[in-house]
């Protein structure tokens, strides 16, 4: 009988050890997949408190507020279209508790819902409903006021200007206005073959001007299919207008849309980047108009495939609801460009000072920086409110980088051309320089973007010292220049030999996939894998001797 006993409980033992060295593989496998990709973050709540806006109106009123939600968590391994699908399926998935309390329950109702960031603005009657009942939900983490984003205060307004007609240039001459030569964008078209084919741009502001002799949309003939194509129009509720058609709720729309990606009737090039597909959401009506407004029209570009999202608009100093639009819509591949504001020294203005945002400061003529040009050192404590997982460091400078924004000649309604100053002016040349820079190499992150255009920026000599400090990449930022003026130019060259310089794709690895190994898993390694199969093998055949030698013995 012991004979009988041992034979077997050898091969038991076996069995187990075997298992359990498996198994103290394969446990930290299994634990560690529980935070994929695929998976919606579990809803907790350490209280039940939520964050409620100080400027939201007590009693009595009737209010639209923006309910903010827990954000989704984005990979950035994650392609552009799953980014932006995952931003999707987890606001559908935890807005839907909230969305079934306000259409069961009177005094709240939904103006529209946004994925972008997890929000949805809702009107609510303070009469019955108090902001306090969002407390419930345990995925619900805010409650603010839909604010006011607006065109920067102009500096002053210039008169309108007459500009050269073809017929004076002498023939083969191109003239461009002071602000595309200051930026070096001809030389850009001439070594590259190219005016920004193939990118597409949306510029969010107060409309557009399509009867204008240099200005055309990515699709402008009603008889088209796909018409309006490259325009949309949001409410005040931040809904798209059906049936909108494109327009300028005032003039300033038009003249950055001009500087982006304006023609040359006159003989006179006004647009940095003219062949690109142009995109226009009207979301502030003559100068002004909400949050919710801004993140609708961010929203629509990334559904058009915008590669780059330009915004001379903003709200003055620090606004941490405007952190997630911006840093998702990079996330999921735009690169995302904005005007830092016209309060001068020591101002900033959201989404320009976001970190995410390439923020553009202005400079005249000469390369000074005019009073107006807004420019700081920001804390990340100055962000009241702002996510934990937010990237941005401890302190960071804005503007990112300057360009052209004193007299800068582009389109208005009509037909016409003005001449206007202010960052608004200065962000369309850097974002219509984005546009030539993905023309040159489509695959260019937003990150390679935004370092082709620091790393090459040029600061005049006669700049003072007032406010320099060290880059974190050991480079001169100051609180006026940034990194210094825009060279599209050195900017391209700087990019096609960056990405010339990666390591090249071998043929066991196509199209840039990897072989397979991924570091986060450690079944992932043919080595360890074959390591395991030895030892277990080794014990194997140890326990298996062992067990014979014992029968023998008895």
């Amino acid at each position: 009988m012991a004979s009988g006993r041992s034979g077997t409980m050898f091969p038991s033992v076996l069995a187990v050890i075997t298992v359990l060295l498996l198994a103290s593989v394969f446990a930290p496998v299994a634990l560690g997949s529980g935070a994929g990709a695929g998976d919606e973050p579990q809803s907790t709540a350490s209280d039940d408190s939520i964050v409620i806006d100080d400027d939201l109106p007590e009693n009595g009123s009737t209010v639209e507020v923006v309910v903010r939600l827990e954000e989704a968590t984005v990979h950035e391994t994650a392609s552009d279209a799953a980014t932006e699908r995952r931003l999707e399926t987890h606001a559908e998935t935890t807005q839907d508790p909230l969305l079934d309390y306000v259409r069961d329950t009177d005094g709240v109702s939904v103006e529209e819902t946004f994925w972008l960031t997890n929000a949805v603005l809702i009107t609510v009657d303070t009469d019955e409903v108090d902001y306090e009942t969002f407390e419930r939900f345990d995925a619900v983490e805010a409650v603010h006021e839909n604010f006011a984003v607006t065109v920067p205060e102009p500096p002053n307004r210039a008169n309108a200007t007459t500009m050269a007609t073809a017929s004076s240039l002498a023939a083969g001459e191109r003239r461009t206005t002071t602000g595309l030569a200051q930026l070096n964008a001809s030389p850009v078209w001439d070594a590259y073959d190219t005016q920004g084919e193939g990118v597409r741009v949306a510029v969010l502001d107060t409309g557009i001007d399509v009867g204008h002799p240099d200005l055309e949309l990515a699709t402008d003939d009603p008889s088209d299919p796909t018409y309006p194509g490259g325009w949309a129009e949001f409410n005040a509720t931040s809904q798209r207008v059906t049936g909108s058609t494109p327009h300028d709720t005032g003039t300033h729309g038009t003249h950055v849309s001009g500087t982006v990606a304006g023609g040359a009737t006159t003989g006179t090039a006004i647009g940095v980047a003219p062949e690109v597909e142009l995109l226009h959401g009207l979301v502030l009506t003559d100068t002004s108009g909400s949050f919710a407004q801004v993140v609708a029209g961010m929203e629509w570009a990334l559904q058009e495939d915008a590669d780059v999202i330009s915004m001379s608009i903003g709200s003055t100093g620090k606004h941490s609801q405007l952190i997630d639009p911006v840093r998702n819509a990079r996330e999921s591949g735009a690169v995302v460009v904005a005007a830092i504001g016209n309060e001068g020294a020591e101002t900033s203005g959201s989404p320009g000072n976001v970190y995410e945002a390439i923020s553009v400061g202005a400079v005249d003529r000469n390369g000074a920086v005019p009073s107006f040009s807004g420019g700081e050192r920001v804390n990340r404590t100055d962000w009241a409110g702002a996510p934990d997982d937010w990237a941005a460091p401890s302190s960071y400078v804005v503007p990112d980088v300057v360009a052209p924004g004193v007299a800068i000649t582009s389109a208005v309604p009509g037909g016409g051309y003005e001449s206007m100053p202010g960052t608004s002016m200065a962000t369309p040349h850097v974002s219509g320089t984005a546009a030539l820079l993905l023309s040159i190499e489509p695959d260019a992150t937003p990150d390679e973007i935004e370092t082709a255009l620091t790393e090459t920026a040029r600061v005049p000599e006669s700049r003072t010292a007032d406010g320099t400090t060290d880059g974190s990449d050991g480079d001169v930022v100051d609180t006026r220049y940034g990194y210094g003026i825009v060279d599209a130019s050195a900017a391209a060259d700087a990019l096609v030999a960056a990405r010339a310089s990666l390591e090249p794709v071998t043929a066991d690895e196509p199209n840039g996939e990897t072989d397979g190994t991924d570091a986060s898993n450690p079944l992932s390694s043919p080595v360890l894998l074959g390591g395991i199969v030895l030892v277990a093998a080794g014990l194997v055949a140890a326990l298996t001797v062992a067990s014979r030698r014992r029968n023998d013995d008895r």
